[in-house]
């Protein structure tokens, strides 16, 4: 929700025309503190933004957008200063690749395949 209100707040700054916004969201979340050990904190291990715009801006202005969201969006600034691993990818409506994708605090490996290959080596 915050994310969404600051789109449309620096869309109308930037004058950009914008039609439909649709914001989906994923996190990966270490829960052994939230259920089995009561020692740990619950914290998020990645998390994954999406958002897929109505416009027939060019992919320049998009990405204006995006930068600018990012740099006023409190939501993300959180994110961004609890350095949880983040993939936010910005989509026009209608296309499968992203005109951007921005990785915050990932290495080479996303958390998620690293704990896949624990927990192949586990069951193992």
């Amino acid at each position: 929700m915050c994310t969404t209100i600051t789109v449309r707040v620096v869309a109308n700054d930037l004058d950009f025309q914008l039609g439909q916004l649709r914001t989906s969201m994923q996190s990966l979340i270490d829960i052994r503190g939230f259920f089995f050990d009561l020692h740990l904190q619950p914290k998020f291990e990645q998390v994954r933004f999406d958002l897929t715009l109505s416009s027939r801006e060019p992919d320049a202005r998009i990405k204006a957008l995006a930068r600018e969201t990012d740099r006023r969006c409190p939501q993300l600034g959180l994110f961004r200063a609890a350095k949880v691993p983040m993939i936010t990818r910005w989509y026009r409506r209608g296309e499968k690749e992203p005109v951007l994708t921005d990785r915050l605090a990932i290495r080479s490996k996303l958390p998620e395949e690293r704990l896949r290959a624990q927990a192949a080596r586990a069951a193992s």
